[in-house]
């Protein structure tokens, strides 16, 4: 019965998953319609985006624990938040536990998804396509320049999804957005959704999901050199804080 439940509820999830993006799209949208100003677009489409996540999440019947909620701060500059990424689940409990306003940077493909790319990209929500390196250097300086006007950013320093739930390298895309922003780094360590749903599969297994997020740390010894040996150091040592959170 257990193994039934889960077949029904995974499928009514993905089923949720495409309703709510053809309902707070359009909404989103006309909501939007009424302003001319761009940044206030993105801002009905990030309030959509954080509707839908949190939908998504709560539809997912996963626990969720968050510790250090009190880590971010409230007022200030920008910052960079820098999670582990063990599964899709991780975007829709970040869009729904995260406090203030602020932006992806996501996997290429899902801009590709039906109405959810649309959405996103409304959103202001970017991409970063280890692939492709002249479109990824074009990002990077959209990120920075974006981070300078005080937008804060979610960015998976590991560019891709754990296979083995372990936290992968990390890559240099984020280090030298950091270098080159000079902006404060939140690390978050998520555990629990790799068991839940592992990169590859459609079945989610409900269970207890762990979000630990730790204080602001700056990065200023990697500031005044960007090279691929400081990006590649500030790199191991991130991984380091965030892989440090599980205590």
């Amino acid at each position: 019965m257990i193994g039934i439940f889960s077949y029904i509820h995974s499928a009514v999830f993905w089923f949720l998953m495409f309703f709510y993006s053809i309902i707070i799209t359009p909404a989103s949208y006309m909501a939007a319609l009424f302003t001319k100003n761009l940044d206030r677009k993105n801002r009905f489409y990030q309030k959509g985006a954080r509707l839908w996540g949190s939908l998504l999440a709560d539809a997912a019947l996963v626990k969720v624990s968050v510790s250090g909620l009190e880590n971010i701060p409230r007022s200030g500059p920008a910052v960079i938040f820098t999670p582990n990424h063990q599964s899709y689940l991780d975007i829709f409990i970040l869009l729904k536990i995260l406090p203030p306003s602020f932006r992806f940077v996501v996997m290429r493909k899902l801009f590709k998804v039906p109405f959810i790319g649309h959405h996103i990209t409304q959103a202001g929500f970017i991409s970063l396509d280890r692939k492709d390196r002249k479109r990824s250097i074009l990002a990077i300086h959209q990120v920075i320049d974006l981070l300078k006007k005080n937008e804060s950013f979610v960015i998976f320093p590991e560019g891709r999804l754990t296979r083995d739930g372990a936290i992968g390298e990390f890559g240099r895309g984020a280090s030298i957005i950091i270098q080159r922003s000079r902006t404060p780094v939140v690390p978050i360590l998520i555990d629990g959704t790799f068991a839940a749903l592992p990169k590859g599969q459609w079945r989610i297994k409900p269970g207890k999901v762990t979000v630990k997020i730790g204080s602001p740390v700056y990065f200023e010894k990697y500031y005044n050199e960007v090279s691929k040996s400081s990006s590649l150091e500030l790199s191991s040592e991130l991984r380091g804080i965030v892989a440090g959170l599980k205590g």
